[in-house]
C-alpha cells in the first residue's frame, strides 16, 4: 500500500534562533539551493491533483489538496487534517468505482463514483461529505425554473396580457331601391334598378343598369356561390357586375344579392336563371344619416383565448373614409373570452382601427 505525503515537511525553513515555524522542517544553518528551489514549487505542486493509481493512504493533510483515483477499484484512506475546514477532493478519473475510507474513523467510508468527484471539509475532528455538486445541479436546477418561469411569463405578457392588432369597420348600405332582377330576355342577365346608397362616408345617387350583368354558368357537382354587387370605377362613376363563382365583392364595391347556383346549371337548360335562388343581402337603412337599424361593426378574434370577458380594449383610429370635419364613433361590445366587436355608430367607412386587448391579471 502506498504512502502519500500529505504533510507541508518539504519546505525547509532556516534556522533562526528562537523562531518555530508553524509548519515545515526547521534545518540548522542555512538552507542549499535544492531547498530554495523545492520551497518555491512546492505551491505549484499542492495545485496539481496527486495521482492514485493503487490502494494508499495519506499522512496528515496540512493543506487544501486534490486527489485523481486513475486506476478502478482501489480504496484511499484520508489521513487527519491539521484544521478545521482544510478541504479535500476526489475525483474518480476511472470507469469503476472507488472507495474513501478515513484515518479518524476506520469504520466510516464513502464510494467515490466512476466518473465523479467528491467534496469533504475537516469538522470536529473528522471528514464531512461536502455535496458540493449536488448544491450545484441543485443551483443550476433552480435558475433553469426560475429562467423557464420567466420565459413563461414574458411569453405571457407578449402573447396573452397585451394582444393587439387592426381591424377595419366597413359602413356601407342601401338608402332606397338598388333591387336586383332577373332578365326576361337576355340569357343569363340581370338588371339593376335606380336608387340611392351610401359608400365612402358620403351617399349617393345609382342610376338603372338593364341586362348588365351576367350569372355565371355552373359546370361542377356542387352548388355554388356569386354576388350581385355596385362598385366605383377608376373614374368613380357606378358600375353593376356580378362575381365570380365562390368570389368575394371587392374591397370597392357593395353586395346586394347573393346568387346560388345549382350544380350543371348552364345557359343551355337554364337560360333565364330559374333555377338560380337570388337571396338579398343589402344593408337597408332608409333613415341613413338620421338613424341606422344596424349599427356597422367588425367581429375580432383574439389570438390567444383569455380567461373571461373580464380585460379592457383600448381603440385607435388609424385611418377612414369620409368628410374630414367627421369625428369616428367607435366602442367595444359583446366581449368574450375569445373576442369582442368593434362598433361605429357614425356614417365613417372603411375605418381602420389598431386595437389593444390588455389584461394584466392573468
Amino acid at each position: 500500500m502506498a504512502n502519500i505525503d500529505c504533510t507541508l515537511n518539504a519546505l525547509k525553513v532556516p534556522g533562526f534562533p528562537g523562531y518555530t515555524p508553524p509548519f515545515g522542517t526547521k534545518v540548522a544553518g542555512s538552507i542549499t539551493y535544492r531547498d530554495e528551489n523545492n520551497n518555491v514549487l512546492m505551491p505549484f505542486g499542492f495545485q496539481r491533483p496527486k495521482v492514485v493509481t493503487e490502494t494508499s493512504a495519506t499522512t496528515q493533510i496540512q493543506a487544501n489538496i486534490v486527489f485523481e483515483i486513475v486506476a478502478g477499484g482501489v480504496a484511499l484512506t484520508l489521513g487527519n487534517a491539521d484544521f478545521t475546514g482544510c478541504r479535500v477532493t476526489v475525483i474518480n478519473s476511472a470507469d469503476t468505482d472507488a472507495t474513501v475510507k478515513f484515518a479518524a474513523t476506520p469504520s466510516a467510508s464513502v464510494t467515490a463514483r466512476a466518473r465523479e468527484s467528491v467534496h469533504f471539509e475537516w469538522v470536529n475532528g473528522t471528514w464531512a461529505v461536502v455535496n458540493e455538486r449536488s448544491e450545484f445541479v441543485d443551483m443550476i436546477s433552480y435558475a433553469l425554473d426560475l429562467g423557464g418561469r420567466a420565459h413563461q411569463e414574458m411569453k405571457k405578457t407578449l402573447n396573452q396580457r397585451i394582444q393587439t392588432g387592426i381591424a377595419t369597420i366597413i359602413n356601407r348600405g342601401v338608402i332606397s331601391g338598388l333591387t336586383v332582377e332577373k332578365s326576361a330576355t337576355a340569357l343569363r342577365n340581370i338588371s339593376l334598378n335606380a336608387g340611392k346608397f351610401f359608400m365612402n362616408g358620403m351617399s349617393y345617387v345609382c342610376l338603372s343598369y338593364p341586362n348588365a350583368a351576367l350569372v355565371p354558368d355552373n359546370y361542377g357537382a356542387a352548388a355554388r356561390y356569386c354576388y350581385a354587387y355596385i362598385y366605383f370605377d377608376a373614374n368613380g362613376v357606378t358600375r353593376f357586375a356580378c362575381t365570380p363563382l365562390d368570389g368575394a365583392v371587392p374591397e370597392n364595391g357593395m353586395g346586394l344579392y347573393r346568387f346560388s347556383v345549382p350544380p350543371g346549371n348552364s345557359y343551355q337548360n337554364d337560360p333565364y336563371l330559374a333555377n338560380v335562388t337570388m337571396t338579398d343581402v343589402r344593408r337597408v337603412e332608409a333613415a341613413y344619416p338620421a338613424q341606422f337599424n344596424s349599427v356597422a361593426y367588425v367581429s375580432v378574434a383574439l389570438p390567444f383565448n383569455l380567461l373571461d370577458a373580464e380585460y379592457t380594449v383600448l381603440l385607435e383610429v388609424l385611418d377612414y373614409k369620409g368628410g374630414y370635419n367627421q369625428t369616428p364613433t367607435i366602442h367595444v361590445d359583446n366581449k368574450a373570452a375569445n373576442g369582442f366587436n368593434i362598433k361605429t355608430e357614425g356614417t365613417l367607412d372603411a375605418v381602420r382601427v389598431r386595437w389593444t386587448a390588455i389584461k394584466p391579471n392573468l
